[in-house]
């Protein structure tokens, strides 16, 4: 998926406040929630979330949603990651590629 394919996504699915963001190598983020559902494309680099049981690694044109409320970890890879995100009030996603 390409980021114009994401934008036009994301409007059709309700997506609103879509920005860019950069994630510096290997940062592993703290273990936390969001009340709201996110969508989000990989432009550059490893983006990975990391769940209670498990991890989900995602690549350039990879596609991510993740549910409202889902405790969860942000890692970017060994040379970080750009992604674009779109936010939707707490409706339940799945991830997907």
């Amino acid at each position: 998926m390409n980021e114009d394919q994401f934008r036009q996504r994301a409007l059709e699915l309700g997506y609103g406040d879509l920005q860019s963001k950069d994630y510096v190598p290997n940062n592993d983020g703290a273990l936390h929630t969001h009340d709201f559902s996110v969508m989000l494309l990989v432009v550059e680099g490893q983006f990975t979330l990391g769940f209670e049981d498990g991890s989900t690694s995602f690549q350039p044109g990879q596609l991510c949603e993740l549910a409202a409320n889902v405790r969860h970890t942000e890692r970017a890879g060994p040379v970080g990651a750009k992604v674009l995100l779109a936010k939707r009030a707490g409706v339940a996603l799945t991830a997907a590629s």
